[in-house]
């Protein structure tokens, strides 16, 4: 199957209000622009003009190295050319990505069905993820891998036009366009484009690119370990199918906060539940979220989040080590008191995420897109899951 960015359901298509420039004013722009700092750099040629990317290479080695491999002739060189040559933006979708990054796909007509053998030859020398905490998908112009889930990037890759941190811990963002990015929405589908790297100041120019360098990164890299689907000791459960199965929403999270544990040693679990516990499970203030907890093992150090639909309520447990990461201070035992300031600070954090999940479903319903409530579910737990993510990643010094 053809890879694909995991679509995120319910993207805004809101205008970014850019206005249309001639190739030849963009260009006098460009000339007129200063010096680039020291740095590595992807740049692109489209019809509208160029922009300039920076790349990561020091945050993320292994996937600049089979970027930059791939649009010279380090890495899967086709016929002394660089496997990046005849690409064009074969998805394109508003307000949201442009991708690209397979030119066997580039040279197929659009309605097109690529075969197995095509899917081969357009995805090469495939590498695990690599994702650096601190980098998000928070902007227009972000540069990220496309994949068919963990450890499966190669070629393709994807370009954001606007904010889309759902996408965190689930795609390895590895650039930032920094010249250019109002060009961004004047993109087409199926437009040609060209790229060529910039090497700017000594580091970059001692950056390897090459298949040797390339399979070092693969070797050290940290590889997915952890359960490929939901389940009872995964890091995220649906076992009543409260999400939305199409496409597999469940499997999406538990992929996230499988790999945000991958990539921070920090741990967050969540399930949704269509019912409530029992009388009997609740009847002790707080007893099931600790057993809970304690079974999955972030009674200590991690997080854990759980929904019950029925009841449209939300609850967190914060193992003894995270209170005072939630807090930000060490916490007393006024604190932890049934109605204290933890209770408090809790109740305030749910109340937060569920009014931006309730807005932006408002927001999807006015744009004339339905939202039922197993989508409004999945937009909530979003909000709940990127927060706790926010509050939880490490924070860069």
């Amino acid at each position: 199957m053809m890879r694909r960015l995991l679509f995120v359901f319910a993207c805004a298509a809101l205008s970014l209000g850019a206005q249309e420039k001639s190739p030849a004013a963009t260009a006098a722009a460009s000339a007129a622009a200063p010096a680039l700092p020291d740095g590595l750099y992807a740049e692109f040629t489209t019809p509208h003009g160029a922009f300039v990317a920076e790349l990561f290479y020091r945050k993320t080695p292994m996937t600049v190295a089979s970027f930059v491999g791939r649009a010279e002739t380090g890495i899967a060189a086709r016929e002394g050319q660089p496997f990046f040559s005849g690409l064009t933006w074969y998805r394109v979708v508003p307000n949201f990505v442009i991708q690209s990054g397979d030119p066997i796909r580039s040279a197929m007509k659009p309605d097109a069905k690529p075969t197995d053998a095509d899917d081969a030859a357009g995805h090469p020398f495939p590498f695990p993820d690599e994702i650096a905490p601190g980098l998000h998908h928070e902007a227009a112009g972000i540069l990220s891998m496309a994949n068919g889930g963990p450890d499966t990037n190669s070629s393709e890759f994807f370009i954001t036009l606007r904010d889309t941190n759902r996408l965190n811990y689930l795609h390895s963002v590895f650039g930032r366009v920094v010249r250019g990015v109002e060009l961004l929405p004047q993109i087409k589908q199926d437009e040609g484009f060209t790229v060529k790297i910039l090497r700017v100041g000594a580091a970059a120019r001692a950056f390897k690119a090459d298949q040797i360098a390339f399979a070092g990164y693969i070797d050290a890299a940290k590889k997915y370990a952890a359960a490929r689907e939901p389940g009872p000791t995964a890091h995220f459960d649906d076992p009543d199918k409260v999400l939305p199965a199409e496409p597999p929403r469940a499997v999406y999270f538990n992929y996230k906060l499988a790999n945000f544990e991958r990539f921070t040693g920090r741990k967050i679990y969540a399930r949704v539940f269509a019912k409530s516990p029992t009388e009997a499970e609740d009847a002790q203030p707080g007893a099931y979220m600790s057993a809970l907890a304690k079974k999955l093992g972030t009674d200590r150090d991690g997080v854990l989040a759980v929904y019950f639909a029925d009841e449209k309520d939300w609850r967190i447990w914060f193992g003894d080590e995270a209170v005072a990461t939630f807090l930000g201070r060490k916490p007393t035992a006024a604190d932890l008191a049934p109605d204290g300031p933890l209770h408090n600070a809790k109740m305030a954090f749910i109340d937060a995420a569920v009014a931006r999940g309730d807005a932006f479903a408002k927001q999807v319903i006015a744009e004339g897109r339905p939202v039922n409530d197993a989508q409004h579910i999945k937009l909530t737990v979003d909000e709940i899951l990127d927060g706790l993510i926010y509050l939880f990643e490490p924070k860069s010094k």
